[in-house]
């Protein structure tokens, strides 16, 4: 089958972009299972990424801005040949819209993966903010979700969204992220049956991800935290990452008087992250809104066990699994509460916990499945 994913960035697996690596290994792990598979990257200009893989990758460049397709990308559209799919990816892209529409024309059947991106509409913008992004998909992009044979949403959250925006949607398929690492790469840095009980009960918590406050509930984090450590808890808070709040994050530490319990690493990539969070106590992720967290299934593929939201859409799997505790009602009051039970929970079940996260990652989040799941949902499509 010959699948073709269209994304507005590098697939670079590297980059701090979530939906890059989500396109790379999407690709690669089709590839691998016998499919023509391409990837076709919208870019602003002439670079593009240089990065390892099995997979073609198509650049467009100067094919992000404008409304419509520039003649190199209506071209490649227009020479597709029947039974092609072509799933986009990512939201309020006006020209994949116009790419969605040539398609349409030529019945040449497309799916779209939003990766939450809708989400983000619901609230913690202005109110103009929304308005405007409700009237673009009322005037132009809701005519992709309308008309796409397959909309892949990643977490229950985004499921009930979509369901409440449009009535008359085709075939949605719930299929997480996954989460591997590069070939050069293992996953024990190292790995629990090595560990010593010094590293094991190391005193810290950590956060990685984007530094934006309302999405990734990070005034919860830091506030739960505060509250926690005038509880007398010993715990240190590493946060990993960097984004356009931060400045205001390390105000808000200071303000609670925190700062010293607090270390800022910057963004921090492959093995020195690993070995960041092999050392971690625990995970934390309180986000007010999400589609399963990359680096949640990194730190679990580490042993680290997960404190997380209901909103992460990765509540259900830490239940099912003991990986972890679950963030729930996601207050800082009842976060003070898990890192005041973290702290207390022995070195035997802290590491059964970790242990239990591994084998989530194994059994639950492997790209392998997950591939082979999405291509399953495209076959229906074509043939329903």
């Amino acid at each position: 089958m010959r699948i073709i994913h269209m994304i507005p960035g590098t697939a670079d697996p590297n980059s701090a972009n979530g939906v890059n690596k989500v396109v790379h290994w999407l690709a690669t792990n089709m590839v691998a299972q016998g499919h023509e598979c391409e990837v076709w990257i919208l870019l602003p200009t002439e670079e593009h990424s240089n990065h390892a893989r099995t997979y073609k990758l198509v650049p467009f460049p100067g094919s992000r801005s404008q409304l419509g397709l520039t003649k190199d990308l209506h071209a490649a559209l227009s020479d597709l040949p029947e039974g092609t799919w072509v799933q986009l990816h990512s939201v309020f892209v006006p020209q994949l819209t116009s790419a969605a529409k040539l398609l349409h024309k030529r019945k040449i059947q497309f799916g779209i993966t939003p990766h939450g991106g809708y989400l983000s509409d619901r609230s913690g913008r202005s109110i103009a903010g929304r308005i405007r992004k409700r009237l673009y998909l009322s005037a132009w992009e809701g005519w992709t979700l309308r008309n796409a044979s397959l909309i892949h949403a990643i977490g229950q959250t985004e499921v009930d969204d979509l369901k409440s925006r449009f009535s008359s949607l085709h075939q949605i398929a719930l299929i997480p992220n996954g989460f591997e690492l590069p070939n050069h790469e293992t996953a024990s840095q190292p790995g629990l049956e090595s560990r010593s009980d010094t590293e094991i009960i190391k005193p810290t918590i950590t956060y990685c991800g984007r530094m934006v406050i309302f999405q990734k509930g990070l005034d919860i984090l830091l506030e739960g935290f505060a509250a926690y450590r005038k509880l007398g808890g010993t715990l240190n808070l590493t946060m990993v990452g960097d984004g356009p709040d931060r400045p205001q994050l390390e105000a808000l530490a200071k303000e609670h008087g925190i700062v010293e319990s607090i270390t800022w690493t910057g963004q921090i990539f492959g093995a020195p992250l690993r070995n960041i969070l092999s050392g971690s106590t625990f995970f934390v992720h309180s986000s007010r809104f999400d589609v399963i967290p990359t680096a949640c299934l990194e730190a679990a593929s580490c042993g680290v066990p997960l404190i997380v939201s209901e909103e992460t859409n990765l509540a259900d799997f830490v239940r099912h699994s003991s990986s972890g505790l679950v963030l729930t009602p996601n207050t800082p009051t009842r976060l003070a509460e898990l890192l005041a039970e973290a702290e207390r929970l022995g070195v035997t079940e802290r590491t059964r916990m970790g242990a239990s996260a591994k084998l989530m990652i194994d059994r639950d989040f492997t790209w392998s499945e997950i591939s082979r799941h999405l291509v399953l949902a495209i076959e229906h499509a074509t043939h329903p």
